[in-house]
């Protein structure tokens, strides 16, 4: 079967993004995804998948982590509304460790699967590098509407050299939610654009009389070094950086100040996964965090409180504005699929004409196709103005347009991720100092990511 090959990119497109530029595009480990086929297996879609004589060829498979009710039944209508001739049937999987086994088991096992969707940073790099996914580069790169996806500086897609496995659909931005008793109370004045220096005078502020200035800090080398920050040009580990360092000292120090929450109590209670709680009983003052917790902030029955809680975005660092939050909700081609140019379609449908159906569930899209206000009421909920400052979201999400990213290196994250917690957890338990904890750090990342480079 001969695979058409890509056609070139375009004279004007933009210089690639430093690491694309490396010889080995998106390197994982292929050891661990030995026996499935190469990133570069998946070429163009046309002609390239194998074919199952079971397959129902008018029956387009989607598996989601998002309820049917909160969006996708919508769209999946609506499509089916544009061609009658096709059937749409969603799946829903529960986005969490169990749900994503689930679906990885049944990708590789040859379920009739044509489009699903991935949500982590660890599934993302699994997925498109051991060629689940199917590179759809040559069909972004024939819908003018889609150019956005082209974008190496700034990227909303995950590369690999040329090919393109997969299309962020949602902005999932990070900021800055203010308790507006706390703050009127401490004398502050609502942040509207504010640097490091700024945010750490805050915090101080509204520390004391047993309460916290924050949960914890932004992941402020992220905020400097914007995509791909743990890896240099080259590939090796860039935990060496300056800015790691003075993130987990400064954090050291401000547990020690009684500042941010004591780590101690994060990890003996749990409190990651309910952060929101916390701020509900007004254990911190400021809370850094994304869309999908303001749904807690607008349900009086499950989490009551009586203030107001209004939006800042995330403060920069030298200049540097990379918000900490990415672009998301990925939708991907099964590689496998006889379907690709339905599948295709309906792809594109998604991200192009999709997004008014995924409003409601507070999704806001990759591409600027829904009108603000009804984003704003999708993410705010019906009673908006009794919960929250209204224009400070709006300025926020909207008009001050947030630096996103998606990182397109992910050589050994599931690892990295896993030996990076660690030492910050027994450095932010104050049992390990900040120095040994990052050269820990870098020396392992080092060595995991020259083992996945191994053939």
């Amino acid at each position: 079967m001969t695979i058409p090959p890509l056609p070139p990119p375009p004279r004007d497109r933009r210089q690639r993004h430093r690491t694309h530029e490396r010889a080995h595009g998106l390197t994982l480990n292929r050891r661990q995804f030995g026996g499935l086929l190469g990133a570069a297996g998946t070429a163009a879609l046309s002609g390239c998948a194998s074919q199952d004589s079971s397959t129902d060829l008018d029956t387009l498979q989607v598996w989601g982590g998002v309820p049917a009710e909160d969006g996708p039944q919508q769209v999946v209508d609506h499509f089916m509304d544009e061609h009658p001739e096709y059937d749409v049937k969603y799946t829903r999987f529960v986005n969490d460790e169990r749900g994503n086994l689930a679906l990885n088991t049944a990708l590789q096992g040859g379920v009739d699967i044509d489009v699903f969707f991935t949500y982590s940073t660890e599934d993302l790099a699994m997925r498109s590098g051991s060629g689940m996914a199917a590179d759809v580069a040559a069909l972004v790169r024939q819908e003018p509407e889609l150019e956005p996806f082209l974008d190496t500086e700034e990227p909303k897609a995950l590369f690999d050299g040329e090919a393109i496995t997969a299309l962020a659909t949602t902005k999932e931005p990070n900021f800055v939610l203010f308790n507006e008793d706390l703050r009127e109370e401490a004398g502050i004045e609502l942040p509207t654009d504010w640097d490091l220096e700024e945010y750490l005078e805050v915090i101080h502020a509204l520390a004391g009389s047993g309460r916290y200035g924050t949960y914890r800090l932004p992941d402020l080398p992220r905020i400097e070094l914007g995509p791909n920050y743990w890896y240099t040009d080259q590939g090796t580990s860039n935990f060496d950086h300056p800015a790691f360092l003075r993130h987990l000292d400064l954090s050291a120090d401000l547990i020690r100040e009684g500042v941010i929450f004591p780590w101690s109590q994060v990890l003996a209670r749990q409190i990651e996964a309910y952060q929101q709680n916390n701020f509900i009983a007004e254990d911190f003052a400021i809370w850094e965090t994304a869309p999908f917790s303001l749904r807690f902030l607008s349900d009086p029955e499950e989490y009551p409180h009586d203030f107001l809680v209004a939006c800042a975005p995330m403060p920069t660092i030298n200049g540097a504005d990379w918000n900490s939050g990415m672009y998301g909700n990925f939708i991907q081609i099964n590689a496998k699929s006889p379907k690709q140019e339905l599948a295709w379609e309906f792809a594109k449908y998604w991200i192009l004409e999709g997004s008014e159906d995924m409003a409601p569930g507070g999704k806001i899209p990759t591409l600027d196709t829904v009108d603000h206000d009804l984003l704003i009421d999708a993410i705010l909920g019906e009673d908006k103005e009794t919960f929250f400052d209204v224009d400070s979201f709006r300025r926020t999400l909207f008009d001050n347009d947030p630096k996103l990213h998606v990182d397109t290196d992910l050589t050994a994250v599931a690892e990295i991720t896993q030996t990076y917690e660690q030492q910050r957890d027994v450095c932010w338990l104050l049992e390990r100092s900040p120095t040994s904890a990052i050269e820990a750090v870098h020396a392992n990342a080092d060595a995991l990511i020259a083992r996945f480079g191994e053939d």
